[in-house]
């Protein structure tokens, strides 16, 4: 009881004080303290949208097949798959709630990646001069390293113009987000660990920021080299070490869209440490496979004119000279917390608390929580993060709800039915009660 006190204490608090302090500092940019809302004054705005009745027969339809045990009869690849259209689907319709606008308003809005297509000059120069005439561009592309804009700016010279292609993008990173995660359980545990937590992944409130933003791509990316970084380490030889080189070119890819890809690589580093203690044959060739990878997508960057830290470095100056600079740090490392509860929902935290109360012995999948966990905290404590974790930690929610799959909590299909309607109905709320800003 004492977690769920604790947990109810953290979220009051920071609705309330944030709200004061939304009041007194407009400046701080809620609007829906803790999380931001598009208005920044009221973020709030209770609606009804035809997408939250598809989203919650999405929701009832999985519900269904796991209270009448169909979901424990099928195999892995078709709970795998379901789960997979389930989130895509489940992300989608939460975002139609506010129609078209609310599916294409974090694609296309001005502070966005979209925007700055038109006045980038040649892929490298503009790669050359990113750091030098970042002012240039817009808040989110100021906030991250080029990749992602290289991506739109590719996509653009083969013909996929406009916003679509960009929503085309956070749907495939949504779906291919819960196929990673559930690949990496059955990678360490086993096959009823992958059926419980499948669901869950599915319906989730940190869907309402999946389909609106580039996040999206960011997490599935992320999720796809730690996946890989586990097959190599189960593996031997030639094959760990293309595993590793595949996990490195996708890390290496993370850190070029996201600076938040540093701290991300907590939860690859965990599980390696783990095979290293049992001494598994792979970890070596896994080892330089990835970081002969990672390092190799750092240098084509250097060379191109892009240092990592440099870019890092200029968009700390841009951060502490914008918004942070009116958001105080007492409150947010409150605030940010209670975000994360909010974002990974009641079971999540539920799941967090059991896997905690069970951890002796350790669950298989502990390294991949505890990876997660590590890579939070660290985010957490270096003042990147002062606000808007809701669409930044979305590299780490998913596997903290790995948690969740712990027997104690989801054992019998009628309780894990359950659980995930209660899941979902979080979100589908939250939906209704959000404007969220993406």
């Amino acid at each position: 009881m004492l977690p769920w006190l604790l947990a109810a204490a953290l979220i009051v608090v920071s609705v309330h004080v944030g709200r004061q302090l939304q009041r007194d500092s407009p400046e701080v940019f809620l609007g829906a303290a803790p999380l931001v809302g598009q208005n920044f004054r009221d973020g709030w705005d209770w609606r009804f949208g035809w997408g939250l009745v598809g989203a919650g027969v999405v929701a009832a339809l999985v519900v269904w097949c796991i209270w009448t045990r169909r979901w424990s009869n099928w195999s892995i690849s078709a709970v795998v798959t379901v789960t997979a259209f389930a989130a895509g689907a489940f992300a989608a319709f939460l975002a139609l709630t506010d129609g078209r606008d609310g599916l294409l308003y974090g694609a296309e809005h001005e502070t966005e990646y979209l925007a700055n297509l038109d006045i980038i000059p040649g892929a490298r120069e503009f790669i050359r001069s990113f750091v030098t005439d970042i002012d240039r561009y817009s808040v989110h592309v100021r906030g991250h390293p080029p990749g992602f804009l290289l991506i739109l700016d590719g996509f653009d010279a083969i013909g996929l113009v406009g916003v679509w292609p960009v929503v085309a993008l956070s749907l495939a990173g949504t779906m291919l987000l819960p196929v990673a995660v559930l690949t990496a359980i059955g990678i360490v545990a086993d096959d009823t660990w992958v059926r419980r937590v499948a669901p869950l992944l599915a319906f989730s409130p940190y869907a309402l920021w999946m389909m609106t933003s580039a996040d999206a791509v960011f997490t599935a990316c992320g999720a796809w080299a730690v996946t890989t970084c586990l097959l190599a380490l189960r593996s031997s030889g030639r094959t760990a070490v293309a595993w590793g080189v595949l996990s490195g070119l996708l890390l290496g890819a993370l850190l070029f869209m996201t600076y938040g890809g540093a701290t991300f690589a907590f939860v690859l580093v965990v599980p390696t440490a783990v095979a290293w203690r049992r001494r598994r044959a792979g970890v070596v060739p896994a080892v330089a496979g990835v970081v002969a990878a990672t390092f190799a997508v750092t240098v084509v960057f250097l060379v191109l004119g892009f240092w990592w830290l440099d870019g890092a470095r200029e968009t700390q100056r841009q951060y502490w000279a914008g918004t942070a600079q009116f958001r105080p740090l007492g409150y947010f490392m409150i605030a940010n917390l209670a975000v994360a509860l909010i974002a990974i929902g009641p079971i999540g935290f539920g799941g967090l608390v059991e896997f905690w109360r069970h951890r002796k012995p350790p669950p298989a999948v502990w390294p991949l929580v505890v990876g997660a966990a590590l890579a939070l905290l660290a985010s957490h404590l270096s003042q990147y993060t002062r606000a808007e974790v809701e669409r930044i930690w979305l590299l780490f929610y998913p596997w903290l709800m790995v948690a969740a799959g712990v027997p104690s909590l989801t054992r019998r299909p009628q309780v894990l039915a359950a659980l995930v309607a209660v899941q979902a109905g979080s979100a589908i709320v939250l939906q209704a009660a959000l404007v969220s800003k993406w």
